[in-house]
């Protein structure tokens, strides 16, 4: 996972536990580092005071970077993998939250490739921002599957789409409105496989701080069962400025 300023990502590997690990590490560092060097380079001698922020604040990234970001991770992977025989076939999902800026004001941004997923809870419910690129989830659009079939087929875990397979990737990316309230979910299959929409609501709108709500539901889908790994990102925003 990657929790640094206002940019968040999960990152769940695949392709034997080396490859996954390396993969996922690759997708969250690069994603961090270009993120980092796509903003100086653009700030460098600029100075800006957007919605109460200091002049001296580092300024937000925008969707082209992020993306570019998500783009440069994957072809990392990509060449590792074909190079590196311990490695080969590794890939990764990877789901991210961040602030970004649009045009010149501020929104934010969620991005998503693989089933890692992106939830946003707010007064109305729970809501999956993001859609899984899986095999099974493919047939469900198709109508060729029900989602209660998909829920048992076995292909369900099959991803249709994850960073580092191919030389190129189609990324999903939204913008949105920030919201003083709204509290974002950020999260490996791990969570979503042992854990139902019900209790992931019922337990980030309980939860008083993200951490609280992280640790919760990670220890509630160890409870029932555990069967992968279990990364989970709480989000609050807290503070918007109005134009």
């Amino acid at each position: 996972m990657l929790v640094e300023g206002e940019l968040f990502a999960v990152a769940d590997g695949l392709g034997g536990h080396r490859g996954g690990e390396v993969a996922s590490a690759i997708a969250v560092e690069t994603l961090a580092a270009e993120i980092k060097a796509a903003v100086e380079a653009r700030s460098e001698g600029r100075r800006r005071n957007l919605f109460g922020r200091r002049s001296s604040d580092s300024p937000a990234p925008t969707v082209g970077e992020l993306l570019d970001a998500v783009d440069r991770a994957n072809a990392e992977i990509f060449s590792q993998s074909n190079s590196i025989a311990d490695l080969a076939g590794m890939g990764t999902t990877l789901c991210a939250l961040a602030v970004v800026e649009d045009d010149h004001d501020e929104a934010l941004a969620v991005v998503n490739v693989g089933d890692s997923r992106v939830y946003r809870c707010d007064e109305s419910g729970l809501h999956q921002l993001t859609e899984d690129h899986t095999v099974v989830h493919e047939m469900v659009k198709a109508g060729m599957i029900t989602r209660q079939e998909a829920g048992f087929h076995e292909l369900r875990h099959r991803l249709s789409r994850a960073l580092g397979i191919e030389s190129t990737v189609v990324v999903d990316d939204w913008t949105l409105v920030p919201v003083s309230g709204h509290r974002y979910l950020l999260c490996s299959d791990g969570l979503t496989n042992e854990v139902d929409d019900r209790d992931i609501h019922a337990i980030m709108g309980q939860s008083e701080s993200p951490s609280e709500a992280a640790d919760a539901l990670v220890r509630l889908a160890l409870k029932n069962g555990g069967s992968d790994n279990v990364t989970v990102v709480v989000v609050d925003v807290t503070d918007v400025a109005l134009p």
